[in-house]
């Protein structure tokens, strides 16, 4: 049984002559037979290791392309560990099983399994399974990425949106006025606008700050032809 999950397929013809896989069995003595069947389906290396080893030393020794898992009865306690292990390399991980279990799939899902087989490993769908698994992979890399570009563009948004304000607030300037005012220093500087951004978010919030201080020591500040000047507060 071939579980699908929600990721979108894009069927690229992955060949598995490409990559260098890592096989990580519970049954190292028995995993001949997968082994075999990567190896007919196109895979000219196939690294086997047992999941008691140390798995992300592993990983990080070698320039894997794709990990396969064998395990005939993982558990969720086993995937929220592998996930913790694996969590920062990025590669397709197709897992073999018995176990039908929806909550260790799930499990299986949010540790970065892409492909969950039940009870099949015929040599003839190998090369179609790694195949989908690769395709999933790379789409929800690219949602990622898109994502989190998403998440920056709006980041450096919402900076320069504050800016504004504060110069609004501090310099009494209009909207296009704070906008031009950025735009304008970031270009005569070469700099990015977000960085001028920040910069007047830093200085004018430290600023304010300090103004906040100064009263609460007991001054105020005035206005003055010769702008803003510290006056002592008296004494009643």
């Amino acid at each position: 049984m071939f579980y699908q999950f929600e990721f979108g397929l894009i069927i690229g013809g992955a060949i598995l002559a490409d990559l260098k896989v890592l096989l990580v069995s519970d049954d190292v003595d028995n995993a001949g037979t997968l082994k075999s069947g990567l190896s007919q389906s196109g895979a000219n290396y196939v690294d086997v290791m047992s999941v008691s080893e140390d798995l992300l030393s592993k990983l990080s020794s070698d320039d894997y392309g794709l990990l396969v898992l064998e395990c005939k009865f993982p558990t969720e306690r086993f995937f929220e560990a592998f996930a913790d292990i694996c969590g920062a390399i990025e590669i397709p991980i197709i897992c073999f099983s018995n176990e039908r279990d929806s909550r260790v799939i799930a499990k299986s899902v949010e540790a970065g399994v892409v492909s969950y087989i039940v009870d099949d490993k015929s040599i003839s769908r190998i090369q179609p399974i790694v195949d989908v698994a690769l395709a999933r992979f790379n789409e929800r890399k690219s949602l990622k990425k898109e994502l989190a570009q998403l998440k920056d563009k709006l980041a450096k948004r919402a900076l320069i949106e504050k800016a504004k304000g504060l110069l609004i607030q501090a310099k009494k300037m209009t909207e296009d006025d704070a906008y031009h005012y950025m735009r304008k220093k970031a270009m005569n500087q070469g700099r990015r606008l977000t960085d001028v951004a920040q910069e007047v978010c830093d200085g004018l919030a430290s600023s304010s700050m300090a103004a906040s201080d100064y009263a609460a020591g007991g001054h105020f500040m005035a206005s003055g032809d010769d702008g803003m000047r510290p006056v002592a507060m008296g004494q009643d």
